[in-house]
């Protein structure tokens, strides 16, 4: 009998076996090759969800799908997204093809996989929609369909992946966030911040930032937006994950810390968004089921509630 974990991620996962039956039957008519791929890149990457756990069993990344139980779970990692998608594309008569990409980690016996696809007029792309996920889920530009000349692949420019998204109908709300982070960057680095500490001008970044994460498929595409987010408006800051391990749900939430005179906290818990949060929470929250694996998590957390740690 096959265990369950391989297919269900403990009751938090989504069976998207009809949405891809649903996104097949109904492709717009009259698409040309590289509209079709991209159509379906688009739409297939707003289903997925990387499967983190792949990052404490690697047997994970080996799952094989099975198309004959009518179940697909959301959560998948790259090998199991490039198999879906070089499926499709065989299934529409394109060329492709399932290659893996040098990543430097060393950390698996394959580091990652992505698919090349080729038209018919000879062209030779390269599509990443693992990496993909995050910016497809919060409507921003793709960065990596056709984009790079890895081993001498063709590419096809932005302003082009534009065109076709505009045609296709493909962007979210009718603009990318990639516009609105920058509209929101203009006016919060036109403010007047005279009156303001620098920890308060932080606090206020952070909550100008929060109005740009949308809703997304999974945990990992959201926190990779919000540490996305932090960097573009060049707020420092250091990523932790806390996993609850009171039951069987393994469940992962990212901890912010944005260095200011005095430490800032935040947790991203999926659709919760930005939580602003402190050291004693956390360490209620540690008290409580929760634990991170980062020495220098659970030493600034020491440190910071060491005079109150009896009183918790």
């Amino acid at each position: 009998m096959v265990n369950d974990m391989e297919y269900v991620n403990h009751g938090t996962d989504i069976n998207i076996a009809s949405d891809i039956r649903l996104l097949l039957t109904n492709i717009p008519e009259g698409l040309s090759e590289i509209e079709l791929i991209r159509w379906i890149y688009i739409k297939m990457g707003n289903l997925f969800s990387y499967d983190y756990r792949v990052a404490g069993d690697i047997n994970i990344g080996k799952r094989k799908v099975r198309y004959d139980d009518e179940y697909i779970s959301n959560y998948q990692t790259c090998a199991q997204i490039c198999e879906i998608l070089s499926g499709i594309f065989t299934y529409l008569g394109i060329e492709n093809k399932i290659i893996e990409m040098q990543t430097g980690l060393q950390k698996y016996e394959v580091e990652h996989v992505i698919n090349e696809i080729t038209l018919s007029s000879g062209e030779k792309y390269v599509l990443d929609l693992t990496v993909d996920l995050s910016l497809i889920q919060s409507g921003s530009m793709t960065n990596f369909f056709a984009s790079h000349e890895y081993n001498g692949h063709d590419t096809i420019s932005e302003s082009k992946l534009e065109a076709i998204d505009e045609k296709l109908h493909l962007i979210k709300n009718g603009e990318y966030m990639d516009k609105k982070i920058r509209d929101r960057k203009s006016i919060i680095n036109g403010l007047d911040y005279s009156n303001m500490t620098d920890d308060e001008i932080l606090k206020y970044k952070v909550e100008k930032i929060k109005e740009l994460v949308p809703n997304f498929t999974g945990y990992n595409e959201g926190k990779m937006f919000v540490q996305k987010l932090l960097k573009d408006f060049e707020i420092e800051h250091h990523e932790f994950n806390l996993i609850y391990k009171n039951d069987e749900s393994n469940k992962l939430i990212g901890c912010f810390l944005v260095y200011g005179d005095e430490n800032i906290w935040y947790l991203y818990a999926g659709n919760c968004g930005l939580i602003p949060t402190n050291a004693n929470n956390l360490r209620k929250m540690m008290d409580r089921g929760w634990s991170c694996k980062s020495y220098m998590f659970n030493n600034i957390i020491e440190e910071e509630t060491k005079e109150k740690i009896g009183n918790v």
